[in-house]
């Protein structure tokens, strides 16, 4: 098992203090047990490969998942950058390619294009990566033209960055089956998620290609239950009115099947899902729905459930700032690290 913490996604104009809080946190991340850590891409985030550069310049072993949006990144810039910062911070960085998630949101940097074009785009996008591999390339597609491109520096073949493809949607794990080197997705379901794995094993494998699987989830992780949910919902109701306002207006036009899932979630049931699983985060957070919820051992139980699955990548996010780094780092991930699950 992997496990790699996300960066936080802070719009503030104290840019040395979100600089230092980067490197700060990739520190003790790497301290606490974690494999990596998630240098993300949105409109209020700094650009992730000069972020990630810092980073890896100031760690010594923490890998770096760094995302990159095919709206506005070249399949070729990216190759290139990657097997540059890998070169110069030892091969420890990864992509994250994600897709985007709402047309309007996107409409601020590109062109808004619907589901389905963005994912043809990313098609190419990571057809174009694989090809790029094999040497000297020529691609003409939709939306990227290339012609005898060879890229320089070139990726260390025995410590090759991975690109991970983000989504749950059909497009996405078809992506992820042909030409991603992992795939993940967002929490739900233990059911749902074995179903999503296993699709895209088996289409991987009609490819004569093995892939790698992992989730996205948000963790509440206290000494008791009751400390975790008492935290939990003092997450609730200490975000503004008008932060959920926000949130559930993104939620309205966003065209992800993964956020899609739990937008109509309500209070009568404490917004669960199922066992440990919360949903409360779709009425606060616009890129993140669900949450383990509880104890150490019952956080611990739960993602091995997930495990079980078929997840061996584990991206965790916390929108609490309670030394959860700590938490999560030494009394989670090494009852995990420990423990022999197997993979159905």
């Amino acid at each position: 098992m992997e496990f790699c913490w996300a960066l936080p996604v802070v719009p503030t104009d104290q840019y040395h203090e979100l600089y230092r809080a980067y490197t700060d946190q990739a520190l003790r991340a790497e301290k606490n047990n974690f494999d990596g850590v998630l240098v993300s891409s949105t409109p209020t985030s700094v650009d992730p490969f000069i972020a990630s550069t810092k980073i890896g310049l100031e760690t010594t072993s923490i890998r770096i998942l760094l995302a990159q949006n095919t709206n506005h990144c070249l399949p070729t810039y990216t190759a290139k950058a990657l097997n540059t910062l890998n070169q110069m911070i030892k091969h420890r960085a990864d992509v994250n390619v994600i897709t985007g998630s709402s047309s309007i949101a996107l409409s601020r940097e590109a062109q808004g294009d619907p589901h389905s074009t963005r994912y043809q785009r990313t098609k190419e996008f990571m057809e174009i990566i694989q090809l790029l591999r094999k040497g000297t390339t020529s691609y003409k597609g939709e939306f990227f033209h290339i012609s005898n491109c060879d890229i320089y520096p070139k990726e260390n073949v025995e410590k090759r960055g991975r690109y991970f493809v983000a989504g749950s949607s059909e497009e996405a794990m078809t992506i992820a089956a042909h030409f991603g080197d992992a795939y993940i997705l967002y929490a739900c379901e233990f059911d749902l998620i074995s179903k999503h794995y296993n699709k895209v094993k088996q289409m991987a494998s009609e490819k004569g290609r093995s892939i790698s699987c992992g989730v996205l989830v948000d963790i509440i992780a206290r000494q008791t239950s009751e400390e975790a949910w008492n935290a939990a919902n003092e997450l609730l109701e200490n975000t503004s009115p008008i932060t959920k306002r926000i949130t559930r207006a993104f939620l309205k036009t966003s065209d992800s099947v993964g956020l899609g899932r739990y937008k109509n979630l309500t209070a009568e049931n404490n917004y669960m899902i199922g066992e440990n699983l919360w949903g409360g985060l779709s009425q606060v957070n616009p890129s993140n729905s669900i949450s383990i919820v509880g104890s150490y051992e019952e956080v611990v139980e739960t993602l091995k459930k997930y495990h079980e699955a078929g997840a061996e990548f584990f991206l965790l996010t916390s929108l609490l700032h309670d030394n959860e780094i700590e938490r999560i780092g030494q009394h989670i991930i090494p009852q995990l690290k420990k423990a022999k699950v197997s993979i159905n």
